[in-house]
């Protein structure tokens, strides 16, 4: 019977695409028959390529697919969902408190209240302040963890929302946010700008068990312990929508903050349940989303009340399916002339086609009919500016046009001939007859087109739409709107035969992903048989895998710790250390401690705690790495070297003084120490040598440079060592090595057989190591001390090759105006101290007789 209801059509069809829609639209009577008025709601479907023949056909074949029959079990609380052996009550989500609806002879709607009275209550204690985070504060930032339905119907309604008066109102302060993708990509953006003191995490699960929904939830679990620093913060800061109470209580979730829903609820009509209350109640409060609920109510009921002819989902549903299966159309776009429906065809586009995708009716054989359309859409003036090109000159696609008789933000500027509103609105009325006229040729020319120009502006039109007009995007009509396409989409299934609310096509892929992640698992640790895997799957693993981790399009170059310590030098002096640590590696840097105080120089900050390590501890600069620096470099990126600088220097410090930025608030110590870690994870992301990524960030060539030339304490004095050498520290430098190995070899070369002159000299005391690896022997003078630097450079054989440099310090011996070269002797002759001038030509003696080639503070600071 149904097969000759279908034949009927397919006649009628193919008299439809004989006629244009120009003829179509002149019949007056048969526009009127089209235009339908019900619960505030207007459409007009008369740019259909339909006529009153059309749609009785259509009614007919709703009659014989039992569409009636369906809809009464569907409110009846019948399992009609025979597949999974379900009811569907998404409807019941929104009935009245004295509505009976029995599933397996129980009422089920006194359960869904009871739920709602739980979300209203708890939802009214966190907007209060009564129901506060782990540290006290009110929680005003929701982060909603949730994926496919959970997740794009809620946001949908939020964003819609935003914009209405009342309910902007009611949010202020407080900000939603949605975690969908197990991209980590949209955990930063989710967790963008908030702090883990003020956000509540709703995770969204029935089962307790989606694994894209449960790694985003273990992440944010881990976000919050680690900002926290408790596990028992997660009671405080983590709820869940879910059916699952053993699980959530493991998790770390109180019972009392679990809200449940029900498997006759499917993922994509449960916006009216916790999924969609909860965050809603939480942003724009209890009383907004039950004006949101009595508008889905009020659809409901006209759904079930209305005849057929009347009915708005019944029609929109009949329209579907004779564009899509009878004309062959196989796109559809919903094209809202509102942005605050921003994200509804996100919604509809899983709404129809998770539901309608499908190859089998509901007995298991194959559907005699195509089934389904392809979604997409773009709020207003916006997709005109994008896709509608294709509408009007390249395929021809259904579309339904949304648009409302009021704006949520009324405009109209002074000297303007229309308001804002009615600018778009001009809009919404004109595109509909665009597409369904077009513009013939002969219109074109009388025009003036020029005759080159004539076929590239003709429009073909006869592209059929139709035409929805609601009050204003309140809460009560977006209820109603979404009701509509819940409704619209179940019909369609009816009349295709199909179940609309199961969705096994998605099993298949989620089934190989799992064997996907076990084989990444194991292939990251050095192990995995791809064998199982498609010879084309094999080399993009492949390629994929051939990508470290850290690699600049691998991605892992994030920062995700970072950790100080107090540790000690080699001299026994306290120093700060830091580990960095990435998603897959760990970097560590040590700062050199330095005893230089000068006014110039950035400050190592200590903890002059003269009671433990005679003042020198660093532990105020780790505080400072771990409580300030830490938490705000999570996140970045290893590769931003300057930008990570810049944050700790001039955001986080920002002490300056005369001679620069000073980083006298958090120290430099506790600076260096991070940014050394930094630039290690940054060569290692970068798959670079230390020293050549270093170059890189210096803007110096990378492929053609000079390696340093590796400069060695031999010989110590100054006021650090017992002899009475005036200079702090004498170095060899091997500028004569053709490589750094080499230059290191010469280096130890010289510094053994400097021992051995030493030791012929001045006895075997003398060979004694100082603090910094050098020696310090006896010697009584600067020029003393050369000679016998000299005389080893000589003995390992590498005159010319190894030259002298020397750190002077000239500060530490500088007293009133001179510099006294015998500072260590407390009857240090006047020959011995020198005026500036005097060092100039002292400078000059040695230059004349000794391979210097650098010197270091050869003067005082000042």
């Amino acid at each position: 019977m149904a097969s000759a209801v279908w034949q009927k059509l397919q006649a009628n069809a193919e008299a439809m695409k004989g006629t244009h829609l120009r003829e179509l639209l002149k019949d007056e009577g048969r526009n009127s028959s089209m235009f339908v008025e019900a619960e505030n709601f207007v459409l007009d479907y008369c740019r259909e390529k339909v006529t009153q023949e059309t749609m009785g056909l259509l009614q007919e074949l709703a009659t014989v697919m039992d569409v009636e029959g369906k809809k009464k079990g569907f409110f009846a609380g019948s399992k009609i969902n025979e597949t999974e052996g379900r009811a569907v009550l998404h409807h019941a989500l929104r009935a009245p408190k004295d509505k009976v609806i029995n599933v397996d002879g129980k009422n089920v709607v006194p359960e869904v209240h009871t739920v709602l009275d739980a979300m209203k209550a708890f939802s009214e204690k966190v907007r209060s302040g009564s129901f506060v985070g782990y540290t006290g504060k009110p929680l005003t930032n929701v982060v909603c963890i949730g994926i496919g339905g959970s997740y794009l119907g809620v946001e949908f309604v939020f964003e819609a929302l935003k914009t209405y008066p009342d309910a902007a109102k009611a949010a202020a302060g407080r900000t939603l946010k949605f975690l969908a993708n197990v991209d980590p990509i949209d955990v930063k953006r989710a967790l963008d700008g908030l702090s883990a003191e003020t956000t509540l995490v709703i995770v969204i699960s029935k089962t307790f068990t989606t694994a894209e929904t449960m790694l985003n939830a273990r992440t944010l679990k881990a976000w919050i312990v680690k900002e926290l620093g408790d596990e028992a913060a997660v009671s405080k800061h983590v709820v869940a929508c879910s059916t699952a109470l053993p699980k959530t209580k493991a998790f770390g979730i109180d019972d009392a903050n679990v809200f449940g829903f029900w498997d006759w609820v499917g993922g994509r009509f449960s916006v009216c349940s916790a999924v969609g209350v909860l965050p809603l109640a939480l942003q724009y409060g209890f009383d907004t989303v039950r004006q949101f609920l009595d508008g889905a109510a009020a659809m409901d009921r006209h759904f079930e009340t209305a005849p057929p002819a009347q009915n708005l989902p019944t029609l929109m549903a009949l329209l579907t399916v004779w564009n899509a299966t009878c004309l062959g159309y196989e796109g559809y776009a919903v094209l809202p002339y509102c942005q605050a429906l921003v994200r509804f065809v996100a919604h509809i586009q899983q709404l129809d086609m998770e539901s309608n995708g499908k190859r089998v009716q509901m007995d298991g054989t194959t559907c005699p009919t195509s089934t389904g359309a392809i979604y997409f859409g773009e709020p207003g003036t916006n997709g005109q500016h994008s896709f509608y090109q294709l509408m009007h000159q390249g395929r021809t696609i259904p579309a339904d046009f949304i648009g409302f008789k009021k704006s949520q933000n009324p405009v109209h500027l002074t000297g303007e001939p229309v308001s804002n509103h009615d600018e778009l609105m001009s809009n919404f009325f004109a595109q509909p007859d665009a597409l369904a006229l077009g513009k013939t040729a002969a219109e074109c020319k009388a025009e003036g087109v020029p005759d080159n120009l004539v076929e590239h502006k003709v429009f073909t039109g006869d592209r059929p739409s139709l035409s929805l007009l609601l009050p204003i995007c309140s809460p009560h009509y977006l209820g109603a709107l979404l009701a509509l396409y819940e409704h619209r989409t179940a019909v369609q299934g009816w009349v295709w035969g199909i179940n609309s609310f199961d969705q096994w096509g998605v099993e298949l892929g989620k089934v190989l992903g799992v064997k996907v992640r076990k084989f990444l698992g194991e292939a990251r640790e050095g192990a995995g048989d791809a064998s199982g895997f498609q010879r084309p799957t094999q080399k993009l693993l492949a390629s994929m895998l051939s990508c470290p981790l850290g690699a600049p399009g691998g991605g892992r170059c994030t920062i995700t710790a970072c950790k100080a310590r107090e540790i000690f030098d080699s001299r026994g002096n306290p120093t700060v250390e830091v580990d960095l640590c990435t998603e897959t590696a760990l970097f560590r840097a040590a700062v050199p401690s330095g005893a230089s105080t000068g006014i110039y120089e950035a400050l190592e900050l200590r903890d002059n705690d003269k009671s433990r390590l005679l003042g020198k501890g660093v532990l105020k600069a780790v505080a400072n790495v771990n409580d300030i620096i830490a938490p705000k470099l999570v996140g970045m990126d290893v590769t931003d070297q300057a930008g990570i600088d810049k944050k700790m220097v001039e955001e986080l410090d920002g002490t300056k003084n005369e001679w620069g930025w000073c980083k006298s608030k958090l120290g430099a110590n506790a600076i260096l120490a991070v940014s050394m870690a930094v630039c290690r994870a940054g060569a290692a992301a970068s798959e670079m040598p230390l020293y050549q990524y270093i170059a890189k960030l210096g803007g110096k060539p990378v492929d053609k440079f000079v390696m340093p030339v590796p400069a060695m304490n031999v010989i110590n004095g100054g006021s650090h060592a017992g002899n009475r050498l005036a200079c702090q520290e004498f170095m060899i430098l091997p500028v004569g090595a053709t490589s750094f190995m080499e230059a290191m070899v010469m280096g130890a070369e010289v510094y053994h057989n400097l021992k051995s002159c030493i030791k012929k000299k001045y006895g075997q005391d003398a060979c004694n190591v100082g603090d910094e690896g050098g020696f310090a022997p006896s010697v009584q003078d600067n020029d003393e001390a050369l000679d016998v630097l000299m005389d080893a450079i000589k003995k390992a054989g590498h005159e010319g090759k190894v030259k002298i440099g020397t750190d002077v310090a000239a500060s530490e011996f500088y007293k009133d105006g001179k510099y006294d070269l015998d500072f260590k002797n407390p009857d240090s002759p006047p020959e011995m101290k020198k005026t500036a001038a005097e060092m100039i030509d002292y400078y000059k003696g040695w230059l004349s007789k000794y391979p210097f080639v650098s010197i270091e503070d050869p003067f005082d600071q000042d």
